[in-house]
């Protein structure tokens, strides 16, 4: 049996077990679905692999052999590449893909398989959205084939209704959040992009009728779990900063949050300036020496820490 069919397969067999009403075919869901993306991919890298290479592209262990003089490269073992070593390769081709995206089926389906204890079909609408996206582009454009005709009219059928179900929601939750007043966009922004910890669904809303975000209670369409103002936005800021806080530790950069000083329970926007949950905003300057200060030395008595420390030398 081909790779390419054991993908088509293996995502059919994740959509049947999406329209089962046995709840326990949930986790199986995800996981299937998965794993045909991943045979998805693996098929473009046998397709790409040298001829007598043995499939080298999918091989996590490839070894050069002498073939008349000349050095080949061949795949050895039974085992195949992960979405680790995928990635690498696929980029080190040129083979586009949102990245981002499968990171985010992958983390998802990690989570339902081993976090998340109330789980319902809604709850995984997110992740077959997620892959509906990415096997139609990368079907049509990577292995140029339409990608009705390679699932089928009736898995693809369940690709396209459950996607736009779940777009048409998350719109609706996202227009009812920026219908609220925020201390900054980008807090508005993160709790868009935030999704329920307790089964991972993005569609969360608020449940009043206030205008004000720090007086409403949100809840999760998919599982109804709710949330206060401040818990649900010292959850939602660190996930959608997480890139830059990433990027800001490697390359020694400022780091977009800090504790606030004022209120010391919430989460503080350096470049925006504010805290998320009091709204307070602080002094970056030092007051003994005038230069900005970094995120870490943000508080409420406005000191650098290197006149701090000669303050405290002097002492």
């Amino acid at each position: 049996m081909s790779i390419l069919k054991n993908a088509v397969d293996s995502i059919a067999i994740g959509l049947e077990d999406y329209q089962s009403t046995d709840e326990r075919r949930i986790i199986s869901s995800a996981r299937n679905i998965f794993a045909g993306i991943l045979l998805l991919f693996k098929h473009k890298l046998a397709e790409l692999s040298p001829p007598d290479s043995d499939e080298a592209l999918i091989k996590q262990k490839v070894l050069p052999t002498l073939n008349a003089g000349e050095v080949n490269w061949v795949g050895k073992g039974p085992k195949t590449v992960d979405v680790r070593d995928i990635e690498d390769r696929f980029k080190s081709l040129g083979i586009e893909l949102d990245w981002k995206r499968l990171e985010k089926i992958h983390k998802y389906r990690n989570n339902i398989e081993h976090y998340y204890s109330d789980l319902t079909h809604e709850s995984i609408q997110r992740l077959i959205s997620d892959s509906f996206l990415i096997i139609r582009d990368f079907a049509s454009i990577h292995l140029r084939r339409d990608p009705k005709e390679l699932l089928g009219e009736e898995a693809w059928a369940v690709l396209v209704e459950v996607n736009e179900v779940y777009e048409r929601e998350k719109l609706e939750c996202v227009e009812k959040i920026k219908r609220l007043s925020f201390y900054s966009d980008e807090i508005s922004l993160a709790l868009s992009e935030y999704s329920c910890n307790e089964c991972g669904s993005g569609l969360i809303a608020p449940l009043g009728e206030s205008d004000d975000a720090i007086e409403e209670e949100f809840e999760c369409r998919s599982c109804n779990e709710s949330y206060v103002y401040e818990n649900i936005i010292n959850r939602a800021l660190p996930e959608y900063f997480r890139d830059l806080i990433y990027f800001s530790h490697k390359e020694g950069d400022y780091i977009p949050l800090t504790g606030c000083p004022h209120c010391l329970e919430n989460l503080y926007l350096y470049n925006e300036k504010i805290c998320a949950g009091c709204g307070e905003a602080a002094e970056h300057e030092c007051n003994v020496c005038g230069s900005t200060m970094n995120p870490e030395e943000i508080s409420e008595d406005p000191i650098c820490s290197s006149c701090l420390y000669m303050m405290e030398k002097d002492d």
